[in-house]
């Protein structure tokens, strides 16, 4: 895969991060069983607007709402102006609804809290109680990332590209607001800023739109990162007990911690 990233980027600027991933304990056993990570389909998001584009945001704003009819359109128009207007509006309609799915359907991302200590609020949205988070030194994975999708060959996917998420106001439209047009999977709206996101986005060819499901990139054994795991703050001592065993069988028991955060269980 070719790498890209934006201009006023630079991979010194992780040297001194940590990246955190919230997740049950099912997917940690999968990244530790399978040595991969997880890239979703940018559809698969809750986001209904990930990866929209600069025009994409242009054609929502003129063709929200209702869509127009012979039902609902202003009688002061002359029917061969109706007829116009109606076929304008499901023309940007179509168009808006082409484009996202284009964008979405062909960027898959591997998404990341950027932060030196836990968040109470990452706890609540992406983890169960009986859930963990993985904080990996930023420039370590990366690094590892980023030779994993260079030597990937005779793949689908052509392009990796990663940076920090930019937060703008997307929506509802901001006239004011710009867009660049590269790197669209690294933008979200000003609602989700509390992600504090980090994120690496693989990309695959306009004839591959669609076709696959996922991607599962190779980084190799956890147990060779410089890594913490650590228990969600609810989590019961049993739990966390049962978890460090589980956890030696894949050599990285003594990366297990409980969270340092106090809360009322």
């Amino acid at each position: 895969m070719k790498i890209d990233y934006p201009d006023n980027y630079s991979l010194s600027d992780l040297n001194e991060k940590f990246f955190w991933k919230y997740l049950d304990l099912y997917k940690l056993f999968d990244l530790l069983n399978s040595q991969q990570l997880y890239f979703a389909r940018l559809d698969q998001y809750e986001d209904g607007l990930e990866g929209i584009t600069g025009k994409g945001i242009g054609l929502k704003a003129i063709s929200q709402g209702q869509a127009l009819t012979m039902e609902n359109i202003s009688t002061a128009f002359d029917k061969e102006t109706q007829d116009r207007l109606i076929a304008g509006d499901q023309r940007n309609r179509k168009e808006y609804s082409d484009s996202i799915e284009a964008s979405q359907k062909s960027q898959y991302a591997c998404c990341w809290f950027v932060g030196d200590r836990e968040s109470l609020a990452m706890w609540k949205l992406y983890s169960k109680k009986e859930g963990v988070a993985i904080k990996f030194k930023a420039r370590q994975l990366t690094d590892t990332i980023i030779a994993s999708a260079k030597s990937l060959t005779n793949t689908d996917f052509s392009i990796l590209y990663y940076g920090p998420v930019e937060y703008k106001n997307i929506w509802p439209f901001d006239p004011h607001e710009t867009f660049n047009g590269k790197f669209n999977g690294l933008k979200k709206d000003k609602s989700y800023i509390h992600e504090n996101e980090f994120r690496f986005v693989a990309v695959v060819s306009s004839d591959k739109i669609g076709v696959h499901h996922h991607l599962k990139l190779p980084i190799g054994q956890v147990s060779n990162y410089d890594i913490e795991i650590i228990t969600n703050p609810f989590m019961e001592q049993w739990q966390f007990d049962i978890l460090k065993l589980v956890l030696h069988d894949f050599q990285i028991d003594d990366k297990l911690q409980k969270s340092k955060m106090e809360v009322r269980k």
